[in-house]
């Protein structure tokens, strides 16, 4: 059983710094895909222009995840602290170590290329 010593109040601030942050990555993610089509559409070169287009097919499992590993540890905290306060240690530790085996914000799966 792991020895914790968690400040809620402080979580909760890391939390909303967080949610903060995480709030702009619909928006930079669309840029950024809207960047590259325009790249690949406009180039002179097809060669060049397929070359962008699979580096952002590449790429787009990986910011997936950030955008799910992200949602998932800020909900895992939030359970995690909340079960602290209860006194449910057991469960507090059940909701950390979930937390950082979600992809997909289900807390059931593992990172993109990993055996399931």
């Amino acid at each position: 059983m792991p020895a914790w010593d968690i400040d809620p109040v402080g979580v909760q601030g890391v939390i909303h710094s967080t949610a903060n942050v995480a709030a702009s990555f619909e928006g930079e993610f669309t840029s950024y895909g809207t960047a590259m089509q325009g790249s690949a559409e406009n180039c002179a070169s097809e060669i060049v222009g397929l070359a962008l287009q699979g580096f952002s097919m590449a790429y787009m499992p990986d910011m997936e995840f950030i955008v799910q590993r992200t949602s998932a540890c800020m909900t895992g905290a939030v359970n995690a602290t909340n079960f602290y306060a209860q006194g449910d240690l057991e469960m507090a530790a059940n909701a950390q170590s979930s937390a950082t085996a979600a992809p997909d914000g289900s807390f059931t799966g593992s990172r993109p290329g990993q055996a399931q």
